[in-house]
């Protein structure tokens, strides 16, 4: 061991545990190794936005390959499938960039899915009719109005189906979930896609939350054409009080909020 005395720290941390876990640093490359200890010691925004930063050239070489024509929506489809590559990475089986070019591919399907011919107008019938028959099902097995998230999951049908088969309606509330004087938020009328960042980050959030507070936020931003309502209409709906609403609203707002450190 007497030989070892005198080698470098540097060297010596390549085995090293990230704050004392059993996680080590591996094959993981030299230019993303502090930055990715951070975000692994404390996954907040400010650590993801910085370890984001750094793997952003891994981005570009990404969309340039994958997603030579994926519009101005891409980069932000990109930024969310990093992220979510961050939680699968093993640095013990592989580099980040390997990693992370690899869960970038899902760009080509995206890609794909934004260039597909809309279905014939039979299917869409078809489905719309399903759609109302599971909510109607589902709202009666649990007493409340189903999220979209669970309807999704019951029927089938992507988020984005649903979205179309109910033929959402211009006024899509794509800013806050709550306003500063507490009374029924009235959505702005807005262009479709002209806050991609903020939408695919709401998108990650929804995908985080419980059955309830997705339906919150369902008719909170009217997403998936679901319809936009006040505080109270959806306490009735959901069968808890307006109280319970507003404070879930504050929760879910803070979670959106974080957006800022990552896009």
């Amino acid at each position: 061991m007497a030989k070892y005395k005198n080698r470098p720290k540097s060297v010596l941390d390549e085995s090293m545990p990230f704050g004392g876990s059993s996680s080590k640093i591996g094959q993981l490359e030299k230019p993303y190794t502090d930055v990715y200890t951070a975000w692994k010691d404390n996954p907040d925004q400010t650590t993801r936005g910085e370890l984001l930063r750094a793997v952003d050239p891994i981005i570009g070489t990404a969309l340039h390959s994958y997603a030579p024509t994926g519009g101005p929506n891409a980069k932000s489809q990109a930024k969310l499938l990093a992220m979510k590559a961050f939680d699968t990475y093993d640095p013990e089986k592989g580099t980040l960039k390997t990693h992370l070019l690899s869960q970038l591919r899902g760009l080509q399907r995206i890609q794909g899915q934004s260039q597909q011919i809309i279905g014939i107008p039979e299917r869409v019938v078809l489905d719309r009719q399903q759609l109302a028959d599971t909510e109607k099902e589902m709202r009666e097995e649990l007493g409340r109005d189903p999220s979209d998230a669970e309807i999704a999951g019951r029927t089938g049908l992507s988020l984005k189906r649903i979205g179309y088969i109910r033929q959402a309606k211009p006024g899509t509330n794509t800013g806050s979930m709550v306003d500063e004087t507490g009374a029924p938020f009235v959505p702005p009328s807005t262009v479709p896609g002209e806050d991609m960042p903020g939408t695919v980050w709401r998108e990650l959030v929804y995908h985080d939350l419980g059955p309830v507070d997705q339906a919150i936020v369902d008719y909170t931003f009217g997403q998936h054409g679901a319809p936009v309502l006040e505080t109270r209409e959806i306490a009735k709906r959901l069968g808890i009080t307006p109280g319970a609403v507003s404070q879930r609203k504050t929760k879910i707002q803070a979670m959106l909020d974080e957006q800022y450190g990552v896009f």
